[in-house]
C-alpha cells in the first residue's frame, strides 16, 4: 500500500517526519525533494490540529465570508494564472 507522509529534510540530510507513521514491517520509501521551506510561512499542523480548530467554539461562531467577494477573488486569480 502506498502512503504519503510529509517530512522536512535538513541540509545535512536529516529527515524529520511531520506526522506519526505506523508500519507493520520494515518498508522501503521514495523521497521527493520539493521546493525549499519558506521559514516565514505559518507552520503546518497535523490533521488532529486541523480537527481541533474545526471543533473550536471560535470556528463555530465565526461569520461566513462574503460569497460575492470570494467569487471575484477567484475570478481575478484565475485570470492572473492564465496570463502567466
Amino acid at each position: 500500500m502506498l502512503q504519503a507522509i510529509e517530512a522536512e529534510i535538513s541540509p545535512d540530510g536529516q529527515v524529520t517526519l511531520l506526522e506519526p507513521v505506523h508500519l507493520a514491517q520494515r518498508s522501503r520509501a521514495v523521497v521527493t525533494i520539493l521546493a525549499p521551506i519558506d521559514e516565514t510561512a505559518p507552520k503546518r499542523g497535523s490533521s488532529a490540529t486541523l480537527l481541533s480548530v474545526l471543533d473550536s467554539p471560535e470556528f463555530a461562531s465565526a461569520k461566513p465570508g462574503d460569497p460575492d467577494r470570494m467569487e471575484r477573488e477567484i475570478t481575478a486569480n484565475r485570470a492572473l494564472a492564465e496570463e502567466a
